[in-house]
């Protein structure tokens, strides 16, 4: 079995000592304000960094549904039930990206 260091290759900034740690406290506010780093800010990149878990296809699929009238036999509270750096701010950010139009149409098809 090959290790995690011969199978898995650093992002460029990793490797060049560039990664800004301040960029992992993302905060919905400064995205919605349009003041967060492009990581989190600008929907084409955040959806190029975000891995689609079931969780996550779930909540935009749920979510998507009510808003657009699909989803009458769900639930119209969502319940975002994690730890502290669970992913809930991340969620929230990728559900904003959708519903405001701005989100790549590949991310929202199917």
């Amino acid at each position: 079995m090959k290790t995690i260091y011969e199978t898995c290759v650093p992002r460029p900034e990793v490797l060049r000592g560039e990664l800004k740690e301040d960029i992992f406290a993302a905060r919905l506010r400064d995205v919605m304000a349009r003041k967060a780093d492009p990581v989190y800010g600008d929907p084409q990149t955040f959806f190029d960094n975000t891995y689609p878990t079931a969780g996550l296809k779930t909540l935009l699929r749920d979510a998507l549904g009510r808003l657009t009238g699909d989803a009458s036999g769900k639930n119209a509270v969502i319940r975002l039930e994690t730890a502290f750096g669970g992913g809930k701010t991340h969620n929230l950010i990728a559900l904003y990206h959708v519903a405001s139009g701005h989100a790549p149409a590949k991310v929202v098809a199917g």
